[in-house]
């Protein structure tokens, strides 16, 4: 009788730690929310040849972009409806120093020509 709760002891011993590793699994969103960025979209295209660009507002955890830096982006991949004002968060895939600035409309231009994916807005 002693041997089988011996037995029974030592597997929840071995068993309490997985079971600590497997509830620190759902921390997915904590990693993810890292390389979020979050932005307010300054302009948007509407037909007149200007750039989409977001102002960033607060800076992602792990990123390597300033507040206040200003990205051109593809509004197009957001599920929703964005206007100017709006609070948008995103993780910056990919960016490099916008180029030439030449424009026959009186537009803003951004410092940095993006590649961004949305986070949960």
């Amino acid at each position: 009788m002693k041997s089988k709760k011996l037995k029974i002891f030592s597997l929840a011993l071995f068993l309490l730690p997985l079971c600590f590793l497997l509830l620190g699994a759902g921390c997915e969103k904590d990693k993810r929310d890292s390389f979020c960025y979050q932005g307010k979209v300054v302009t948007l295209n509407q037909g007149d040849g200007c750039q989409d660009i977001i102002k960033i507002t607060e800076p992602a955890k792990n990123g390597n972009l300033v507040k206040n830096a200003t990205l051109s982006f593809n509004p197009d991949l957001y599920e929703g409806t964005l206007k100017v004002g709006d609070i948008i968060s995103f993780k910056v895939l990919e960016y490099e120093v916008f180029g030439d600035r030449i424009s026959t409309q009186p537009c803003t231009f951004p410092q940095f020509a993006a590649s961004i994916e949305f986070c949960n807005n």
